[in-house]
């Protein structure tokens, strides 16, 4: 499978609106703008005309809503930083969780895995910039992060789905043994020095990718 350049998560577009917010005098059009924004940015799904004035209506309220904690941290300095990121996640994750019902079962598929490699990116990203990889390292990175991730997600849900306690210990097991294959398979790419420093940063990295799969549940 031939590496795709790296893109932007829709996350970050909206993190950066929330930093720089659109010098409007009509509150609406910015509401509207990012709204656009956001239903455009599920143009991957090949949605309808319905859904897509159905998920129009949905991103104008959460447009609303992260305009709101714009101006929030805007007049409250201490509104920042984890505060911020985790309301913009809790309005994202409500979003997701309307545009859920509205996707045909293809759609959700296309939509999940449009997760897993929005994950695998925002890890290789990270990873790029702490390791200073190569070009060549880049690829080889991402298709770790990519395999890590679906495996992740998939144990993470059965952890939650789980209501036997030993089917819950299982899943959690696996999960462990899902990051141990991650580390073997970095290992085989890293130069000794990058994975020192790989091993260094990797609880820190590790609980920000656990944030952000909390915020894509549904």
């Amino acid at each position: 499978m031939r590496y795709k350049k790296l893109k932007p998560a829709i996350i970050i577009s909206v993190l950066c609106i929330l930093i720089f917010p659109p010098l409007k005098s009509n509150a609406q059009q910015a509401v509207d703008k990012l709204a656009q924004a956001m239903t455009d940015s599920l143009s991957y799904l090949q949605l309808t005309d319905k859904q897509k004035s159905d998920a129009l209506v949905l991103n104008k309220t959460a447009a609303a809503s992260l305009l709101q904690l714009g101006q929030k941290a805007k007049q409250d300095t201490s509104f920042k930083g984890k505060a911020l990121c985790q309301q913009v996640m809790a309005v994202m994750k409500k979003r997701n969780d309307g545009l859920k019902p509205m996707l045909t079962p293809d759609q959700q598929k296309l939509y999940d895995q449009h997760k897993i490699e929005t994950m695998a990116e925002l890890q290789t990203k990270m990873m790029t910039a702490q390791l200073d990889l190569t070009d060549q390292q880049v690829p080889q990175v991402y298709q770790v992060n990519l395999k890590e991730t679906g495996e992740m997600m998939e144990d993470v849900q059965k952890v939650q789905d789980s209501k036997r306690k030993l089917a819950k210990a299982r899943a959690a097991k696996s999960l462990k043994s899902d990051s141990k294959d991650k580390d073997e398979a970095l290992k085989k790419i890293l130069s000794q020095g990058q994975y020192a420093k790989y091993e260094k940063n990797k609880e820190a990295m590790q609980a920000a990718m656990k944030e952000k799969m909390q915020s894509q549940k549904g």
